[in-house]
């Protein structure tokens, strides 16, 4: 499993060297040398950049929110098939045909009621990482539509 942990790292850390602000400072510099009339072309770049940044700071959010949900899957898968050896162990110990109806009963219980567990906990991290991931553009949004005022150079 330590592979699977590790793969997960080294996919985490490829993607978030992926900044969307890096590869665009060229282009946000092209813009800026415009000159179209009734646009402040400065306001324009300024609003970009912030606006890069914004989808940027939700990227980050929902990398992380991946690489929490791929932790919890190995956490899962672990934590199974420990349970899993368990109730093995367990079963091969079993008696009469009765005790051993008994014991695979509860086995699907147990099973059933972690399961449960487990996809709640999955569940509140996607919810978290989806907040986070769109926090960042909710928040920016009437940033940017204020900004068009000093973008049109409307007093």
């Amino acid at each position: 499993m330590a592979d699977v942990s590790q793969l997960l790292s080294d996919w985490g850390k490829a993607v978030a060297s992926m900044d969307v602000t890096k590869g665009t400072e060229g282009l946000l510099k092209v813009l800026a040398g415009l000159k179209v009339p009734g646009v402040n072309m400065d306001a324009l770049v300024a609003m970009q950049r912030d606006n890069l940044e914004a989808l940027s700071a939700s990227n980050r959010a929902a990398l992380e929110g991946m690489k929490a949900i791929g932790e919890w899957q190995v956490k899962i898968l672990h934590a199974t098939l420990q349970q899993l050896n368990t109730a093995i162990e367990g079963l091969s110990r079993s008696g009469s045909p009765q005790e051993l109806i008994a014991a695979e009963t509860e086995l699907a219980r147990k099973a059933f009621e972690t399961a449960v567990g487990e996809m709640r906990g999955l569940a509140e991290i996607v919810i978290r990482a989806n907040q986070q991931a769109t926090d960042a553009i909710v928040k920016r949004i009437p940033e940017s539509l204020e900004e068009i005022k000093d973008v049109l150079k409307i007093p």
